[in-house]
């Protein structure tokens, strides 16, 4: 589901792909509305399951203009191509002779798109587009290249571990860290993307993970964390650690939800322009009973 839901939202950013005079769209549609006779994109995301959190964190939905960071989706869906200086939509036709093709093209050359200019202007006008010109912005590669990653939340490694028969003690230390670790759920890793030219290449890595330990705390922790062993016995976890004050038997099922959120960290380059993206991707919750000593013995 995270995937599917990663996957939604960086493929909204708008990527457009011009392959003739009827344009293909990532992810939309081109349907005619009858109210203002004109055709729209439909980019709606199929029920898509969203990204828990913030989905702005990051920048993946930004692109670059003259230095400034714009969005990558214009009006009516059109997408910023850095090679226009605008949002590329669909198909231009006002009808009549009106679209005819510019001196030494024909329509099976290309097609006329309508060309929104970013604000303060907001104006537009019709580009010709030849046929198998990609129209495209070297970050919607770079998200791309992060879909192909396939990248998961941590595997929570902690102790006191969860479990029915099992449980902590208020006070002593607790160890979280980061478990069976793969490329995947820490990084690095690389990927790239490519569109006729254009080709990204990105690298995805962990910076931090923030442990909601479900007491009202967070631990923010910048490594993988220490794996516990028993020899370590009641000694504090020396990268990332937490103590719990209260028993959980107040907490819904009588355990502290807790939960891991990595955050990655995405830099990309490519087509003579270089990036980062951010994003987190947090882990299902895990219950941990903690009880007081008095209580085990009796």
């Amino acid at each position: 589901m995270l995937r599917r839901a990663l996957l939604a939202l960086l493929l909204a950013t708008g990527a457009v792909v011009f392959l003739g005079h009827q344009a293909a769209y990532a992810e939309c549609s081109e349907v005619y509305n009858p109210e203002t006779g004109e055709f729209e994109l439909d980019c709606s995301d199929d029920g898509a399951d969203p990204v828990g959190g913030d989905p702005d964190t990051g920048g993946s939905s930004t692109c670059t203009n003259a230095g400034s960071e714009i969005p990558c989706t214009g009006p009516n869906g059109s997408a910023w191509s850095s090679a226009h200086g605008c949002y590329v939509g669909a198909v231009w036709d006002p009808g009549g002779e009106g679209d005819q093709p510019p001196p030494g093209e024909t329509k099976k050359d290309g097609g006329w798109h309508i060309c929104y200019f970013p604000p303060p202007g907001s104006s537009w006008e019709p580009v010709w587009i030849e046929n198998g010109t990609v129209t495209i912005d070297p970050v919607v590669l770079a998200n791309r290249a992060i879909v192909s990653m396939n990248l998961d939340p941590i595997t929570i490694g902690i102790v006191p571990e969860s479990g029915a028969n099992r449980v902590g003690l208020v006070g002593l230390p607790v160890w979280m860290w980061v478990d069976n670790q793969t490329a995947n759920t820490w990084g690095p890793i690389t990927r790239s993307a490519s569109e006729g030219p254009v080709s990204v290449t990105a690298t995805a890595t962990v910076s931090s993970v923030i442990w909601n330990m479900g007491d009202g705390t967070k631990v923010n922790c910048t490594g993988p964390g220490t794996p516990y062993a028993d020899n370590y016995g009641k000694q504090e976890s020396p990268t990332c650690g937490h103590r719990y004050a209260m028993m959980s038997t107040d907490q819904p099922d009588g355990a502290y939800q807790v939960t891991a959120t990595s955050h990655w960290v995405v830099a990309w380059s490519g087509a003579g322009q270089s990036g980062i993206i951010e994003l987190d991707l947090t882990t299902n919750p895990l219950p941990i009973r903690v009880g007081e000593g008095q209580v085990l013995t009796q």
